[in-house]
């Protein structure tokens, strides 16, 4: 049976490869207490200035916000209900993000839409972020093109709190759950990716 894109499904902006993957990793066990979808947006999503994830090393950042609107979340089919609504119904906070590294030497940022979820059996929280582009105006064209995605959870372990997350992934290109890293992390209030960049 040939794969289907998950962004070509027969519903109109239905992610349902995405969205099993998704399921599938809130389900995870762990050894360590993994934050439930509400403790996960209670930590980057309690207030307007949005928090930067910084992991281990420094050289690798994400900055969350729930309150600053990009492109695709004033427009009216992708709007602030878009991830729950047609990708992840269990999302509990949709945002958008900026994320940084270091490759090759030199800074990469990408950025998109961001939501955290809360798994209906578990409570595990995941925080998925999508990359968009500024053409994405509607779901038809949101559609057309491939992008990244990546996954990040929280655990409050026993040597501090570790963040368990994938590398950059192609979405057309998605076969299975993403691989996780466990790396350290830490979290800072405000933009500490693009501190000066207008907005």
């Amino acid at each position: 049976m040939p794969r289907q894109n998950p962004l070509s499904m027969s519903r109109p902006g239905s992610c349902l490869a995405l969205a099993v993957t998704l399921t599938a990793l809130q389900a995870l066990p762990a050894a360590s207490e993994v934050l439930s979808g509400r403790e996960f947006q209670n930590l980057i999503a309690g207030g307007p200035e949005g928090t930067t994830i910084v992991f281990q090393g420094g050289t690798d950042k994400i900055f969350y916000s729930p309150s600053l609107k990009n492109r695709l979340r004033l427009s009216g089919e992708l709007g602030p209900e878009f991830l729950k609504q047609k990708i992840l119904q269990n999302t509990v906070t949709e945002g958008t993000f900026i994320g940084a590294t270091i490759e090759g030497g030199k800074w990469r940022t990408i950025s998109g839409i961001a939501g955290i979820a809360a798994d209906s059996d578990s409570g595990h929280g995941i925080l998925t972020l999508l990359q968009t582009f500024p053409e994405d105006t509607s779901i038809k064209a949101f559609q057309k093109r491939d992008r990244l995605y990546a996954v990040v959870i929280v655990e409050d372990a026993p040597g501090g709190v570790v963040c368990r997350r994938s590398q950059w992934e192609h979405l057309f290109a998605l076969k299975g759950e993403p691989r996780l890293t466990t790396v350290p992390c830490d979290f800072t209030v405000g933009n500490a990716v693009t501190p000066t960049a207008p907005r």
